[in-house]
């Protein structure tokens, strides 16, 4: 393999999350969040659990212990089945780059989250990260002098999608924590197989709760949102999962989760393509300065 394959791999991740949401963003507005996630986090199952039987690890799924499984279970409830669809109603109401801006706090929750549950102390290099993320994220979000905020893209709040954006960080960064307690003793595709299967079930449980059966049925119906959706979920869940694992595997801890909080770089000229708009220098500096908070809060540049 090459000498910066990892990087690569972690690279191609962040790229091909940042192109997925942005496919996903026109189902979203069309159908609503919680039934694109479901329909994603079903098309994403079937794909894991073929891999799971093509590469003969579901004898680890048999051997492992309830604790792991509950504590994989629990991340897929929060991580994907609240996480993500916060994440895809933000995406309806603020867009995909300033959503995927969001992410970066993932790392900052993470972090927080370690210290009630694995008793682990910040040090004052990831606490200066933490505060460097939030420098970036809030000069994209908050106006520069004299200008205006733009409205929602699909309807509702900024401040709406703003909080929908938080919360998706969260879910993000607690549902991480209770997976890696979990996947101790669980290989990561099978693990990730259980976390998607449980996050399906919390969806199909909250879309019968809400009454919101039909939107996920009119979008399986509708062919060419099926289609976008169905092709999103395979480039954005399943491809994306795999490149990021094989980045994890060969590339140093910080530098793999520095590269795949990148995706905020993707997403800005995504976005400013899709929308025919110029790139705003603060945009571009604040997206910079969250990636190199990431890199403070992972340790790059520790010794």
């Amino acid at each position: 393999m090459g000498e910066f394959s990892g990087e690569l791999a972690c690279l191609l991740a962040a790229g091909m999350w940042a192109v997925a949401v942005a496919i996903f963003r026109r189902p979203i507005q069309q159908f609503g969040a919680p039934a694109v996630n479901l329909v994603k986090s079903v098309v994403a199952t079937v794909l894991l659990g073929l891999t799971v039987l093509a590469t003969g690890q579901g004898n680890a799924l048999a051997a492992a212990g309830a604790g792991p499984l509950g504590l994989i279970a629990a991340s897929g409830l929060i991580g994907l089945t609240l996480g993500d669809t916060a994440l895809f109603a933000a995406v309806g109401r603020i867009g995909p780059y300033r959503t995927m801006l969001f992410q970066t706090l993932a790392p900052v929750f993470t972090a927080v989250f370690a210290v009630f549950w694995l008793d682990t102390i910040p040090t004052g290099r990831e606490l200066l990260g933490a505060a460097v993320i939030l420098t970036g994220v809030m000069m994209v979000i908050t106006p520069a002098r004299g200008t205006v905020s733009k409205p929602a893209v699909g309807g509702g709040s900024l401040k709406a999608g703003y909080l929908f954006g938080i919360l998706s960080a969260l879910g993000q960064g607690v549902g991480i924590v209770l997976a890696k307690d979990g996947m101790e003793t669980i290989p990561i595709v099978p693990a990730t197989f259980i976390r998607l299967v449980f996050a399906a079930i919390g969806l199909v449980i909250l879309t019968l709760a809400s009454g919101r059966l039909n939107r996920v049925l009119q979008a399986m119906r509708d062919r060419k949102s099926l289609a976008r959706m169905t092709g999103a979920s395979f480039l954005g869940t399943y491809l994306a999962m795999m490149c990021m694992m094989a980045g994890v595997w060969l590339a140093p801890p910080a530098v793999s989760a520095t590269l795949l909080s990148t995706t905020p770089v993707f997403s800005l000229f995504i976005d400013a393509r899709s929308n025919r708009e110029s790139i705003a220098p603060r945009k571009i500096l604040g997206t910079i300065i969250a990636v190199l908070g990431v890199a403070l809060l992972s340790g790059i540049g520790a010794t």
